[in-house]
């Protein structure tokens, strides 16, 4: 999952646009939004695939103004698929794949699976659920993109399902039986265990408590593997941060008290749970996906901490350099200019990333300054 938060998404505002009377300062606003054309062309195959890809910042830009800029969710969707499908020589071409970020391949997974359950018309859906299982089911997709795919999957399905009268889910134009099975043998393959496993696992789980409601009744807009307790208060903290710490828990129950926690703002016991897990990669991924949704600077030593554990699995160092990128601040961006040329293309990649989007918002927070000053 992307750190990125819903609610403020980087590079996707136009400062003009905001506000006009910024006109004046336009030579110190931060960079303006992409327009459709200038994301179809960054994104675009059109040199039959020989052009080296743009760089990460700009890609990652790209993909993130699509969202907004897109005339519609199913040519958003189309241009994501395009992204994925790429090939060195056109169309077909025995270069490889073009795109060859994980970073990348696996944030267009993460958007597939978002914008593809927001799609209100099955075909949008349809086509954003074909790419991704392409990604899930493809063995030579390194297991960090198909663990995306399968999450994705899981979230365009629940959006393509209603709940009946006698409480099953009927499926509208995705077969959820294939679903639901292909998902089932992935996480029975490896024992329910490493990325891939734990994430199929998560996704069944998922599909079988929550059927039809994937997004969180609360200040959250993002399709997550589970929903926080709707009903859960201040007073219950103290059950969901145990539920969360024992490792013993199994990992769907672990999912909601962290979701809950998350609903309820408590970044310390998400950012102690960061620290002292031990079980899986999946679940610290996630929890410094949410520590950044949070954007709460409580977090940043633990997020540090793991940015910096060269043996922790890539996914995780990268998901809390990008939530690292959200919260800003110098602490954040010293670790990330340290670990910005890691050997691992992942992290170092991420950095670069959240060094950009810090560099944003930063901008944004110079600019309204001078503008209260003078104004």
């Amino acid at each position: 999952s992307s750190a990125i938060n819903p609610q403020a998404v980087p590079f996707c505002t136009d400062p003009l646009d905001s506000d006009p009377a910024m006109a004046e300062h336009e030579e110190e606003a931060p960079p303006r939004a992409l327009t459709w054309e200038e994301i179809q062309d960054i994104l675009s195959n059109d040199s039959n695939g020989e052009a080296p890809a743009p760089d990460i910042c700009r890609l990652y830009r790209a993909i993130f103004c699509l969202r907004q800029a897109a005339p519609s969710k199913p040519k958003a969707v189309a241009s994501l698929e395009a992204a994925l499908r790429s090939r060195r020589g056109g169309p077909g071409g025995e270069g490889g794949i073009r795109f060859e970020s994980v970073l990348f391949r696996h944030e267009c997974c993460y958007l597939l699976g978002q914008i593809g359950a927001d799609c209100e018309d099955q075909v949008g859906r349809q086509a954003a659920y074909d790419c991704l299982m392409e990604v899930l089911l493809d063995e030579t997709e390194d297991e960090v993109s198909r663990h995306e795919a399968a999450e994705g999957i899981a979230a365009v399905h629940g959006a393509g399902t209603t709940s009946s009268t006698d409480g099953q889910d009927d499926a509208q134009g995705l077969l959820s039986s294939e679903v639901f099975k292909t998902l089932e043998r992935l996480a029975l393959q490896s024992g329910g265990r490493g990325p891939l496993g734990e994430t199929c696992h998560l996704a069944v789980e998922g599909m079988r408590r929550h059927g039809a409601t994937r997004v969180c009744a609360c200040q959250y807009a993002s399709h997550d593997p589970a929903l926080g307790d709707p009903s859960a208060q201040a007073a219950d903290l103290p059950r969901y941060t145990n539920m969360l710490l024992d490792e013993s828990v199994e990992l769907f129950q672990r999912y909601v008290a962290m979701f809950t926690l998350r609903n309820l703002g408590a970044g310390e016991v998400l950012a102690q749970a960061l620290d002292a897990d031990q079980s899986s990669a999946v679940l610290r991924h996630e929890l410094a996906f949410v520590l950044g949704q949070l954007e709460n600077e409580v977090a940043v030593t633990a997020l540090t901490r793991s940015v910096g554990k060269v043996q922790e699995h890539a996914m995780v160092r990268h998901e809390a350099a990008i939530a690292l990128g959200s919260i800003g601040g110098e602490i954040s961006k010293r670790a990330l200019r340290e670990f910005s040329s890691d050997k691992e293309p992942m992290v170092a990649e991420s950095c670069l990333v959240a060094l950009d989007t810090a560099a944003y918002w930063e901008a944004w927070e110079r600019l309204e300054e001078r503008m209260r000053r003078e104004g």
